[in-house]
């Protein structure tokens, strides 16, 4: 991702991590459809949360930094091992992030194979209720392992900006309830990258 996106990038997670907090993409449909659902919209505060990022490029610093600003603790992992200079974020193993965090972000290159960092395994070592997003390439989440950890109930909710194929084919999962889609438009903003 340029240089120019990593803002762009860093707070579309925010945005996803805000809509599946408070069910902002959920209730905006409802309302529309003339429903007043508010008792069963009752979101948690990004505040006091754990953010667990999978990668610390640019895109992962820049979220580590606007993250820590909303009173959330910041832990990480990455294969090039702790990042200098960064003392106020831990660098953990990917076991222990999978386990302490609330909400898991991704900001890792896909591989040549196309095989997924997060999968069943991965699902597995996640505590109950965490949330996961997923703005980096969509190859990197197993979908199927996605839509059946979403309706076993243990994940709270998706973000997802990227797809294996764009457009997705995955319909049960961009319809999910407690899945918040966008186009991969990461990148998409004015500042961001120039004729995008």
């Amino acid at each position: 991702t340029p240089k120019a996106s990593s803002s762009a990038v860093a707070e579309l997670t925010l945005g996803h991590m805000f809509s599946l907090a408070r069910f902002i993409g959920i209730a905006n449909v409802t309302m529309r459809e003339g429903k007043w659902n508010k008792k069963q919209y009752k979101g948690i505060e990004l505040s006091g949360k754990t953010l667990g990022l999978i990668g610390f490029g640019r895109i992962g610093k820049e979220l580590a930094k606007k993250a820590k600003a909303l009173g959330m603790k910041i832990i990480y992992t990455d294969i090039l091992g702790p990042a200098k200079d960064f003392p106020e974020y831990s660098f953990v193993s990917l076991d222990k992030l999978l386990a302490d965090s609330d909400f898991i972000s991704l900001h890792v290159p896909g591989s040549k194979d196309k095989s997924p960092v997060i999968g069943k395994p991965e699902f597995s070592k996640m505590k109950d209720g965490v949330y996961l997003i997923n703005c980096a390439r969509g190859s990197v989440v197993d979908e199927a392992a996605l839509l059946e950890t979403m309706n076993s109930g243990k994940l709270a909710g998706a973000g997802i900006d990227v797809y294996p194929e764009e457009p997705p084919q995955n319909l049960e999962l961009i319809s999910h309830e407690r899945v918040s889609v966008t186009p991969h438009i990461g990148a998409a903003t004015k500042e961001g990258v120039e004729g995008y």
